[in-house]
């Protein structure tokens, strides 16, 4: 008697793999939506506080650590955006949007750079006292640096990451790569943030990018394998 043994082959090997990667894809776009959140809700800088009151906060080593903790989830989203971009890139049906998912990877790319540095920003205080033990700078400085966060994370941050909803959503809705009712979500959360971005106030729409997030990561998920 004979006994056959089923052998999956290369093609169960490859259909395997990309349920891997989809669960991998849809996990990271759920985190990066955490990421965004623990970035904005981790630290609260006083706003029009005086130069007494700002020196106290910054005093506080709470405070300090909470900047570090807003840090690092931004070092986090810049490398979860990647991990979601780069697995949509890869996936067939996207081909038929070449251009379009071009864009879409390249301002991903942006996000990425600018949300590292938005990282790197948000500990620098921080890190400089606690870490390199060096004595807190003036308030100049202090303001300055309140500043550049905020014009990091609500201009440019923002405004690319606006982009990378606009062109991920025209891609699926292009392609039916994924649910189009996630484009169509998209395509709403783009104009949001585009606009408030060009209005100054890009960073008062976060929960809306986040909102984008979690919809892409339910997306994903459910999507059929490649």
């Amino acid at each position: 008697m004979t006994t056959t043994t089923t052998d999956p082959g290369p093609t169960g090997a490859r259909f395997a793999q990309t349920g891997a990667a989809r669960k991998v894809a849809a996990g990271a776009s759920a985190l990066f939506g955490v990421a965004l959140f623990m970035t904005v809700a981790s630290i609260d800088v006083p706003h029009r506080a005086t130069d007494a009151e700002l020196v106290h906060w910054w005093e506080q080593s709470g405070n300090r650590i909470a900047g570090i903790v807003s840090g690092l989830s931004a070092i986090s989203a810049a490398v979860l955006i990647a991990v979601v971009l780069n697995y949509l890139g890869r996936l067939k049906a996207t081909e038929r949007a070449p251009h379009w998912m071009a864009f879409a990877r390249s301002m991903g790319a942006a996000v990425t750079a600018v949300w590292l540095v938005t990282g790197a920003a948000r500990a620098t205080i921080s890190r400089l006292v606690d870490v390199i033990d060096e004595p807190l700078p003036g308030v100049d400085v202090l303001r300055f640096a309140t500043a550049l966060n905020y014009a990091l994370l609500g201009l440019a941050g923002m405004g690319a990451l606006g982009l990378v909803i606009l062109a991920v959503s025209v891609v699926v809705l292009r392609t039916g790569a994924l649910g189009r009712w996630v484009g169509r979500v998209g395509i709403g959360c783009a104009v949001v943030v585009i606009g408030a971005t060009l209005a100054q106030v890009g960073a008062y729409v976060t929960l809306v990018a986040i909102a984008w997030a979690f919809c892409l990561a339910v997306a994903i998920w459910r999507a059929p394998e490649d």
